[in-house]
């Protein structure tokens, strides 16, 4: 069984994360490493057994691990990625992976070195709607794809754990960039993984309260050899809404939600994509997959790469718009 550490005892590590492991039979968390008392309490509370230390250092003298799942605000994944990987472990962080295309590279470079795996929480992916029309799409059910379109609608953007930083998200020193850097990243491993290309090009427009705010809306098109991704965020919504379509050469798949539809069938599923924020039951399905990357590092590239995709698209974004 791999032993790990969750870095970062916020609501996604608390609600996302916690229960898969708590069912595991190949995972297990020993420890919690967070800067603040009141979280580092909170953990010892909510997980029975679990050590809690303030800082990685202290970690490192306090417990035997296999790798660290950092649940951390963006600005503060870099930090600890390396000395994880410096350390000899292995590494599961949350989206966005890393905020600094500098940073990705030597992260990069010292994993290839330690032969170590650094695995994002690409979670969208396991989503059940969203598996099935991975599915169909694989099965040819609509030819090739030639176009994907995606919309995620929110009424505000998540409210946050951290008492000190309460609304991190709109504080681009800590989140690296508003919607776009959010549920942008989600979107754009999705186009990416369905079309299995990188894209050629990509044109942004984005809406700041002021200039000195992040977006709260965007518009991004990924146009691929094979077609073209047509994405909208926004958390200025009167409705909290996911819809997706597929669409190929014979038809189109289409997810509105909790409803997938692919010509006459229709699919209803018991949970909607915008049910939550922290969608424990798809960080479950990913756990598993996650835990063979780390048994075999040397599969962990594509993952990766696609990771460093969604920010060079964002960055491409934000230096166009």
């Amino acid at each position: 069984m791999l032993r790990g550490a969750i870095i970062g005892f916020g609501e996604v590590a608390r609600n996302g994360h916690w229960p898969a492991y708590a069912n595991s039979r190949e995972a297990k968390i020993v420890a919690v490493v967070d800067r603040t008392e009141e979280r580092r309490k909170a953990a010892r509370e909510s997980l029975s057994g679990v050590a809690t230390f303030a800082t990685i250092e202290e970690l490192a003298a306090g417990a035997e691990i296999d790798f660290v799942d950092i649940c951390t605000p963006p600005a503060l994944h870099g930090e600890p990625m390396l000395d994880a990987l410096a350390r000899g472990w292995n590494v599961l962080c949350e989206k966005p992976l890393l905020l600094d295309l500098v940073e990705l590279e030597k992260v990069r470079s010292l994993a290839r070195a330690a032969g170590r795996a650094v695995v994002p929480v690409h979670n969208w992916k396991y989503a059940p709607i969203v598996r099935r029309a991975t599915e169909m799409l694989g099965a040819g059910v609509i030819g090739a794809l030639r176009g994907v379109e995606i919309e995620t609608l929110r009424v505000r953007d998540c409210a946050v754990a951290d008492p000190d930083h309460p609304n991190w998200r709109r504080d681009p020193a800590i989140s690296g960039g508003g919607v776009l850097m959010d549920h942008g990243w989600h979107a754009i491993y999705l186009a990416h993984h369905w079309f299995g290309e990188e894209p050629l090009e990509v044109r942004a427009s984005l809406h700041r309260p002021s200039a000195n705010e992040v977006e709260d809306e965007a518009t991004l098109n990924l146009i691929f050899p094979s077609g073209q991704a047509k994405i909208f965020l926004t958390w200025r919504a009167e409705v909290r809404r996911n819809t997706m379509r597929l669409i190929g050469e014979r038809g189109e798949i289409a997810i509105n939600d909790d409803t997938l539809k692919a010509g006459a069938e229709t699919i209803q599923f018991e949970s909607a994509l915008s049910a939550g924020s922290h969608h424990a039951d798809w960080f479950a399905a990913m756990l598993p997959d996650v835990l063979a990357r780390f048994r075999s590092p040397e599969t962990t590239q594509a993952s990766f790469e696609e990771a460093a995709l969604c920010l060079s698209a964002i960055r491409r974004a934000y230096q166009m718009a």
